[in-house]
């Protein structure tokens, strides 16, 4: 199993997004979808090529985990790093991948 390590822009986004649930949607709703992204972590630990290949200069991947928003990541040897979590629905071309 590979570790997961968050980088400060994906734990920003994280945050971010979190508060927004929050606010909007509730408790509730922000504590499904932190739950969804850890158990989606735990899965991508075990199996790392599992997103769709995004750059492939770079080897980055991504992984819709709801159909607003797509995580991107990359994999070095034994240890992923969750580069951003992207809202779909923003214009593709600020989706950052590298």
């Amino acid at each position: 199993m590979a570790q997961i390590v968050w980088n400060k822009r994906a734990s920003k986004h994280l945050d971010e997004l979190q508060r927004y649930l929050q606010n909007e949607f509730g408790e509730k709703t922000a504590q499904t979808f932190t739950y969804r992204i850890f158990k989606f972590l735990e899965l991508l630990s075990k199996y790392p090529q599992i997103g769709t290949l995004e750059n492939p200069e770079k080897d980055i991947r991504g992984f819709l985990l709801h159909r607003h928003t797509t995580i991107l990541y990359k994999q070095q040897k034994d240890t992923i790093y969750i580069l951003a979590l992207f809202d779909n629905r923003q214009r593709p071309d600020k989706k950052r991948t590298g």
